[in-house]
């Protein structure tokens, strides 16, 4: 059973506030490089890292003198922190100003007659007000129908889905498949309304999807104001598209809208192709899904292109965008040295993307062979990680050609992002660049970090196998940064 995700700002707000009463101490009391050790190993066997699996990686930045060192090379679980990997690899092998292009080819025959062949190349950015785009490229090429409309979506063969994601994520759409054609996110909004005391809540489609809609089991309730609810929960069962909904809401409440994944998003693209050529009062004959690659033939009619992986990065990163993420990894799998081949001979475009990735950070100088690379996001449970190889791709970024935009892609503490809620009030505010990531069990935090009396430091604190929940975990590892904040070389 799927319960819907709850938001972050209510509990982000709180370790805020509990961090910020932690700043006089900070600030107060001085840190010697010496005692360093024994104060982070004191935390660590405290309630409740003492009954966790935990690593940590401190050093300075550039020098990349180790001033400490807990498992370091051990392997974890490192949840989003694996975008890291993922977009240095990105940066490296394809450069900030790659971009992903999406295709229409075909020859315009005798009265404007053509076949057309859509190409995808997985951009996570496609949405419906460029497929109208593409269809007026092609009235200004002179096609007035379309014969045979052909939607290729092989460029990322494989799953769409990534087979090792856990059913419950892939319900979301934080966890929506990653094919060539992405459409809106590969995502739909579903809105839960109360109506009358007795009567089921209203479900709408604020956007349905090109296709038709999802249908829905709507087993749900309105009860009277001020009451008692049972919590509301979606999900689907098997490979069946009905949406099954359980629980209440009061009357008088606000409506709640969540956002799933479309698991037929091929389908959808083909549909919403042909609504934006019939706009353009472009008929089509017949339109089919191909999902596997043969040459092209014909021109390219029109195109368009994400933004540059130097922005594409900043999702990935800053936001933490697992489809961003996703999409840059599977373009790693699928291209030499970031040109774009097509047709090149990959049975499944994750399992190559791991490969790439290695690849290039054993160019980059970064010890990748021990590591095991599922998914380009984090989402996967089989990905493994040491905190070492984090601090070293941190570490060679720095002064890597696409370091710059590699840097301003992640999270500030206080400020923006995924961390803009943590650390808020603190010693660290604005003084702490990084990358969050958390799965059940299972946080993580790698970064850059400037204590206010101390020369510049690179981190990674990762902890696996907790029963806690993230939000007590994320505490616990900034108090540990708070720790490294109040270090100060002159004693």
């Amino acid at each position: 059973m799927l319960t819907p995700p709850r938001g972050k700002a209510v509990r982000g707000a709180i370790a805020a506030g509990l961090l910020a009463a932690l700043l006089p101490t900070a600030r107060a009391v001085a840190l010697c490089p010496a005692q360093l050790t024994a104060q982070l190993d004191a935390a660590f066997s405290q309630a409740p890292l003492d009954t966790a699996y935990t690593g940590m990686v401190l050093q300075t930045q550039g020098t990349r003198r180790t001033l400490y060192n807990r498992h370091g090379d051990r392997l974890f679980t490192p949840a989003s922190n694996i975008k890291l990997l993922t977009t240095a690899a990105a940066a490296h092998q394809l450069g900030g100003y790659y971009r992903l292009r999406t295709s229409i080819y075909g020859t315009p025959g005798p009265g404007g007659s053509t076949a057309l062949r859509v190409v995808g190349r997985g951009d996570p950015s496609l949405t419906t007000a460029q497929l109208d785009d593409l269809a007026q490229q092609l009235t200004r090429s002179g096609v007035t129908q379309v014969s045979r409309l052909v939607i290729d979506d092989s460029y990322f063969p494989g799953f769409a889905t990534n087979p090792t994601w856990e059913w419950e994520d892939a319900q979301w759409a934080y966890a929506a498949p990653v094919n060539s054609l992405i459409l809106n996110r590969n995502a739909i909004a579903l809105q839960l309304s109360p109506t009358q005391v007795g009567s089921p809540l209203s479900l709408v489609w604020p956007q349905p999807l090109p296709a038709g809609p999802l249908p829905l089991a709507n087993n749900t309730a309105t009860v009277a104001a001020g009451a008692s609810v049972n919590p509301l929960a979606l999900w689907r069962s098997g490979d069946s598209p009905t949406v099954r909904v359980t629980g209440q809401m009061a009357q008088g409440s606000s409506p709640q809208t969540y956002s799933l994944a479309v698991l037929n998003p091929a389908q959808q693209f083909a549909a919403a192709m042909e609504q934006a050529l019939g706009q353009r009062s472009i008929s089509v004959g017949q339109t089919v899904i191909v999902p596997t690659s043969t040459p092209i033939e014909g021109q390219e009619l029109a195109a368009v292109e994400s933004p540059e992986v130097r922005e594409l990065m900043v999702l990935a990163n800053r936001d933490s965008d697992n489809l961003y993420a996703e999409a840059l990894f599977k373009t790693l799998g699928v291209t030499a040295g970031g040109n774009i081949a097509e047709g090149d001979d990959v049975a499944d475009a994750s399992q190559a993307g791991g490969e790439a990735v290695k690849a290039a950070l054993a160019e980059m100088g970064i010890g990748a062979a021990a590591l095991r690379l599922a998914d380009g996001s984090g989402l996967s449970r089989h990905n493994l990680v040491t905190p070492a190889a984090l601090v070293d791709t941190l570490q060679v970024m720095i002064n890597h050609p696409q370091g710059q935009a590699w840097r301003q892609s992640l999270a500030i503490a206080g400020q923006s992002g995924t961390l803009g809620n943590r650390l808020r009030g603190t010693a660290l505010e604005g003084r702490l660049q990084g990358k969050s990531g958390a799965l059940t069990g299972n946080v993580a935090l790698s970064g850059y970090v400037q204590p206010p009396d101390y020369e510049p430091l690179v981190f990674s604190i990762v902890i696996n196998h907790s029963n806690q929940h993230a939000s007590v975990l994320r505490q616990r590892i900034d108090e540990l940064l708070l720790r490294v904040a109040q270090l100060r070389g002159a004693c």
